[in-house]
C-alpha cells in the first residue's frame, strides 16, 4: 500500500487491514512498534485470523462485520479507546470501510493528536465536545456486556468474554446485582480512587451510589423505575483535590425482563473540568449549547426559593433521543441539540431561566406575572401554554448541515413551588417524576407533579408486578378471531389475541397491559410466549385436519430483539407445524421506525415460508415506498374506515376503501378488512374484490374450543 498516501490522509501512523473472509484478513499496511504487542497473531505474516487479544477490537469486529457483509460502500468508526501496552499506552480508533466490493480494517493511533488536544484552553472546550466519544464509549461498552449478561443459563461473574472485557476495559465498571450488591469489577475502578493514597471508607461501587444519592435527586426514581441514567458525580477527598467523574448507570434485565444486574461504568474527566476552570464563562455554561449548566442552575433554584415567591420548575427530557444517537450518531446528535436549545431558549420568557442540567435534560425556572404568595389555577394555564410552546418548537423537523432530518419530541414535567414543595432538592425530584409520567405518552405532553401522579406510579408498579406474576404463572389465554375468504364465505384464516386471565376474576383486554408491557420490556417475554402457543394451536389443529392459518401481532419492542427470528424459527421447528400457516402483523409505525431491522426479520421470515400482512393500513403514514421494498403479503384496511362505511357516507369512505384495493392488487397483495359489523360493509368489500375479511358481523375473538365448533359448524 502507499505510504505517501496514508500520509496525504493523516493515517502514517496506522494499520490496514483488507478482509479476506469472516475470519481472515491481510496485512496491507503497518507503521509504528505497536502492533505487534495489540496484535502478536500479525507478526511475521501476511495473512492472520484475530486471536481476541483486543476485547475493544473484537467487539467492534461484530458490527463491522454487518458492514462488510452488507457489502455497500460505507464506514463506520468504533470511537476512541486506550490500550496499555507493557511499553506505552496507546489510544486507538479503528474504522471499518466497503469500497468497490472490498472490505478494509483501519486502527488509527491517535496519541500525537490527543496530546495535541490537552494544550490550550481552547482545546479544552474541544475536549467537552468530545466527551460525546467517552459517551460513544459508555453506550458500546453497556451494550456488550448487557448482550453478555443477559444471555440465559450463565453465570455472569464467570464468563470468560466478560472477564475479558472489564480487564481490558479503559473505563470503571462494577457489575452489581438485582440489590445493588458487587458482584464484579475491573482493576480501573478502584485506580481511580486509589491513585491518591487516600483511604476511602467505603468500597468503589458504594462510593458511586452513595454519591449519586446525595447530589442527584433523581437517585430513587432511577432505580425503582429501572432506567438508565448518565452524569457527572463530584468526589471530595481532602486535602486532595476532589474528582469529576462521569457516571453510567444501565439496569440488565432477564427473559422475564426482571432486573438481575446493574452495570455502572465510571471515567475521570477532572482534568477537562481543570481546564474549564481557567474560564468562568465555562465554569457555569455548557459548552455546546452556551446555556447555564447543571451546577449554575442549581445555585440560581435554591437563590429563587430564598425570594419566596411562587414559580414552576420545568424538567424536560427529549423524546427517544438515543434512537437519533443510534441511527445518525453522536456528532447529528449534538447538532439536534444545539438547535434545540437555540429554539427552547428563544421561546422562554426574559424573566425566566433555562438551563441544560443534562446529556438530553433542559430545566426551567417560569416566573409568574404576580407577586400572590400561593399558585392559582390561572397560573396552572400559563405553565400549560408555555409548556405547549416548547413542544411545538421542538416537533419541528431538524435539517442538519450533512443533508438528514431528524424529528424529536419532549417529555415536560412541571413542579410548583411552594405548593409542591419548598426544598429544591425535592422541587427537582417531582418535576423529574413527572417527566417520566409524560415520557409513557406516544406523543410529547406536560405532566404536572401531584399525590394522584404518585399513586398512578404505585398503580403502575403493581400492575407491572401483577403481570410478571401473570408470565410466571401462565394466566394468559390466546383467542381467535376467524377471518372468512370473501368468494368462499369460508373461514380460512384467524387472528390471534391475547387475553388476561386475572385472578381476581377478571378477563382483561390487551388494550389495558399490552401498552405497560410494551413501556416496562414484558412484551418481549409475552410475545414469546404468543408465539409458541400460537404453533401449539396449530399443532392441535392439524391433528384435527384443519389447514387453517394463524396470524399474530408483533410490537415495535419485539422487532428490535436480535433473537425474534431464531425464536421463531425454533418454536415453529419444535411444534412440528408448517410454517406456511403462521403470519406476522406489523404496523405502519413498526416499518417506518425499525426499517433496517424490519427489512431484515421479513427477508428471514419469509425465507421460511411465512407470510406477512401490514396491520392498522392507512392510519399515518404518507410514504408507500416500502410496500415496493419489503416483502408484503397482504395489507390490512384500518377498522376506522370500514366503520365509516354505511349509508349515510358510502360514496366518501368507499373511495378511500377502493383506492387501497386497487393499489393493493396492482402490487399483487392481497386485502384484509378489519372490524366489519353489517352486511352493509360486507356486500360492498365483496363487490370490489376485497379479499378477506374480519369483524364481529361474523364472530368475536373466541377460546380455542369455540373456534373449533365454529369450523365444525362451517364443515356440516
Amino acid at each position: 500500500m502507499d505510504a505517501s498516501l496514508l500520509t496525504t490522509l493523516g493515517l502514517l501512523d496506522c494499520v490496514v487491514f483488507r478482509r479476506i473472509s469472516a475470519e481472515k484478513f491481510e496485512v496491507m499496511h503497518k507503521a509504528g512498534n505497536w502492533l505487534d504487542e495489540l496484535l502478536p497473531e500479525t507478526v511475521d505474516v501476511k495473512v492472520f485470523c484475530f486471536e481476541q487479544n483486543s476485547a475493544y477490537l473484537q467487539d467492534f469486529l461484530v458490527d463491522a462485520e454487518n458492514l462488510w457483509r452488507a457489502n455497500k460502500d460505507g464506514r463506520i468508526e468504533s470511537g476512541l479507546w486506550s490500550e496499555q501496552l507493557s511499553t506505552q499506552l496507546v489510544r486507538l480508533e479503528a474504522s471499518a470501510v466497503v469500497s468497490d466490493n472490498q472490505g478494509y480494517l483501519i486502527v488509527n493511533k491517535l496519541d500525537a493528536k490527543y496530546r495535541q488536544k490537552q494544550q490550550t484552553l481552547q482545546i479544552a472546550r474541544e475536549l467537552l465536545l468530545s466527551t460525546d466519544r467517552i459517551s460513544a464509549q459508555h453506550d458500546y461498552l453497556h451494550a456488550r456486556l448487557e448482550e453478555l449478561l443477559s444471555q440465559p443459563d450463565r453465570a455472569p461473574t464467570a464468563q470468560q468474554p466478560i472477564a475479558q472485557a472489564l480487564a481490558q476495559a479503559d473505563l470503571g465498571v462494577a457489575i452489581l446485582d438485582a440489590d445493588l450488591h458487587l458482584l464484579n469489577s475491573n482493576p480501573a475502578l478502584c485506580s481511580l480512587f486509589d491513585d491518591t493514597h487516600v483511604e476511602i471508607s467505603l468500597p468503589p461501587d458504594k462510593l458511586l451510589l452513595e454519591l449519586f444519592r446525595t447530589q442527584y435527586p433523581e437517585c430513587e426514581r432511577v432505580f425503582s423505575t429501572a432506567s438508565s441514567w448518565t452524569g457527572e458525580i463530584y468526589w471530595l477527598n481532602p486535602p486532595r483535590q476532589g474528582k469529576w467523574l462521569k457516571l453510567s448507570i444501565h439496569p440488565i434485565k432477564n427473559d422475564a425482563q426482571r432486573v438481575q444486574n446493574w452495570l455502572l461504568s465510571v471515567s475521570d474527566v477532572t482534568q477537562v473540568k481543570y481546564l474549564l476552570k481557567r474560564n468562568e464563562k465555562l465554569t457555569h455554561f455548557d459548552a455546546l449549547t452556551d446555556l447555564p449548566n447543571r451546577q449554575y442552575f442549581w445555585q440560581q433554584l435554591e437563590s429563587k426559593i430564598q425570594q419566596n415567591l411562587p414559580f414552576y420548575l420545568l424538567y424536560i427530557n427529549i423524546k427517544q433521543f438515543k434512537r437519533i444517537n443510534e441511527l445518525h450518531g453522536h456528532l447529528v446528535g449534538d447538532e439536534v441539540i444545539k438547535d434545540l436549545s437555540k429554539r427552547l431558549n428563544a421561546i422562554t420568557h426574559a424573566d425566566d431561566m433555562i438551563a441544560k442540567i443534562g446529556g438530553t435534560e433542559f430545566a426551567v425556572i417560569m416566573e409568574l406575572n404576580h407577586l400572590h404568595t400561593q399558585i392559582s389555577s390561572q397560573d396552572q394555564v400559563q405553565c400549560v401554554k408555555f409548556a405547549e410552546e416548547l413542544i411545538n418548537a421542538s416537533c419541528l423537523p431538524f435539517y442538519l448541515s450533512s443533508g438528514q432530518k431528524c424529528k424529536i419530541g419532549l417529555n415536560v414535567g412541571a413542579a410548583a413551588f411552594p405548593t409542591d414543595t419548598n426544598s429544591a432538592e425535592e422541587l427537582m425530584k417531582y418535576a423529574d417524576l413527572a417527566a417520566y409520567s409524560a415520557k409513557k405518552k406516544a406523543v410529547s405532553s406536560i405532566a404536572f407533579y401531584s399525590k394522584e401522579l404518585v399513586d398512578a406510579s404505585r398503580k403502575r408498579i403493581e400492575m407491572e408486578d401483577a403481570l410478571r406474576d401473570a408470565i410466571n404463572n401462565q394466566e394468559f389465554e390466546l383467542f381467535l378471531q376467524p377471518m372468512l375468504d370473501l368468494t368462499s364465505g369460508k373461514i380460512i384464516k384467524a387472528e390471534a389475541l391475547i387475553r388476561w386471565h386475572h385472578p381476581n376474576g377478571n378477563l382483561i383486554s390487551p388494550d389495558e397491559f399490552i401498552p405497560l408491557a410494551e413501556q416496562t420490556g414484558l412484551i418481549i417475554p409475552i410475545g414469546k410466549w404468543v408465539i409458541k402457543e400460537a404453533c401449539a394451536i396449530l399443532q392441535r389443529l392439524s391433528a384435527r385436519g384443519e389447514e387453517i392459518k394463524l396470524s399474530i401481532n408483533l410490537s415495535p419492542r419485539q422487532v428490535s430483539d436480535r433473537q425474534l427470528f431464531e425464536f421463531i424459527k425454533n418454536s415453529v421447528n419444535n411444534a412440528q407445524v408448517n410454517p406456511q400457516q403462521l403470519e406476522l402483523e406489523l404496523t405502519e409505525g413498526v416499518l417506518i421506525d425499525n426499517y433496517d431491522k424490519v427489512h431484515y426479520l421479513l427477508d428471514k421470515v419469509r425465507k421460511l415460508g411465512m407470510s406477512v400482512s401490514i396491520d392498522d393500513f392507512g392510519t399515518g403514514y404518507s410514504s408507500l415506498a416500502y410496500l415496493q421494498k419489503l416483502p408484503i403479503d397482504r395489507l390490512k384496511i384500518d377498522k376506522s374506515f370500514v366503520k365509516e362505511l354505511n349509508e349515510n357516507s358510502q360514496d366518501s369512505d368507499g373511495t378511500i376503501i377502493l383506492a387501497i384495493i386497487a393499489m393493493a392488487h396492482s402490487l399483487k397483495l392481497e386485502v384484509i378488512a378489519e372490524g366489519v359489523e353489517t352486511t352493509l360493509q360486507k356486500d360492498f368489500l365483496k363487490q370490489n374484490n376485497c379479499n378477506i375479511a374480519q369483524g364481529f358481523l361474523f364472530s368475536r375473538p373466541v377460546p380455542y374450543d369455540d373456534f373449533c365448533n365454529l369450523l365444525g359448524r362451517q364443515k356440516d
